[in-house]
């Protein structure tokens, strides 16, 4: 039976920013975003390793040392020097482990920024050194009096901005030799069942959508990644579920409509089977923890 564990929101609205800069020696904060330099993720006290967070504001971090393995809407990652992660709003991510010495540079943005998915990058010496520049240029601007929040905002894309271009560089390099065929598509699966498994959990559709037959997708995805189709979508649904009952509270019957499920009690079999308790069951274990 899989451990039952909470989703954690973190978001802005809920984090004692004074507290945070307290325990920062270089931290910043504006009407625009939240900046960090040499960030110890460790005495931040936000991530705990095997937890499920839901990030709500988009986020940016470049890790300066150390290293890290995390699981980001779904995919496994394992965070090294040099490292760049870019998320959007409501992505999942999950903390398996963290070194003692990992330090980031950071940006949590306050406003809306258009971010389609989640980038994360291995950069080159000279890349990541450039992208820091930019962060300590905006550190800069940030802090002077009176505000210049057009060229903070336009800082902060200008981040974002160039760290697409390094993706698109890397995205180029693949297609010319890299991955192989089955490798971009497993990546591309995952990717259509983190945005359809609310209303799409059967695999004649992600093989339409992939352009590959049925059988042929569970061959190659049971092959890459020694899982089966329905452990991905199933575990993406439960993973989505698990949102539902916590940050919105909603009845069983209430989630089975969202996630398109055709009865609360096809909804409540489902989630027993694949955590081992009933969607009531682990909203109890929520209110009581």
């Amino acid at each position: 039976m899989d451990k039952v564990r909470t989703i954690n929101l973190l978001s802005l609205d809920r984090l004692n920013l004074e507290e945070q800069a307290s325990r920062q020696d270089y931290f910043r904060m504006s009407d625009d975003a939240i900046v960090i330099i040499n960030g110890d993720i460790h005495k931040a006290q936000l991530f705990n390793k095997e937890e499920i967070y839901q990030l709500m504001e988009p986020r940016f971090l470049l890790a300066m040392q150390g290293w890290g393995d995390v699981c980001i809407n779904l995919q496994n990652y394992h965070i090294e020097k040099g490292n760049i992660i870019i998320t959007g709003p409501d992505t999942i991510i999950e903390v398996n482990e963290i070194s003692d010495d990992a330090r980031i540079a950071g940006i949590v943005f306050r406003e809306s920024i258009e971010i389609p998915e989640e980038i994360v990058l291995k950069t080159s010496p000279t890349e990541s050194a450039w992208v820091l520049r930019l962060i300590y240029l905006l550190w800069d601007v940030i802090q002077l009096k009176p505000y210049r929040r057009k060229t903070v905002q336009n800082l902060l894309q200008t981040v974002v901005s160039g760290v697409q271009e390094i993706k698109g560089a890397e995205d180029d390099t693949i297609q010319s030799g890299g991955l192989t065929r089955a490798e971009k598509l497993f990546i591309r699966f995952k990717r259509l069942v983190h945005q359809h498994c609310k209303a799409q959990r059967s695999i004649p559709f992600y093989a339409g959508e992939l352009h590959v037959t049925p059988h042929h997708l569970s061959a190659l995805i049971k092959k890459i990644s020694n899982q089966s189709v329905m452990y991905w979508i199933n575990r993406a649904t439960i993973q989505e579920a698990k949102i539902l009952l916590k940050t919105n509270e909603l009845m069983a019957y209430e989630v089975a409509d969202r996630l398109n499920f055709p009865t609360a009690s096809a909804f409540s079999k489902f989630f027993k089977r694949e955590t081992g308790i009933t969607p009531r069951m682990y909203q109890e274990h929520l209110r009581n923890n």
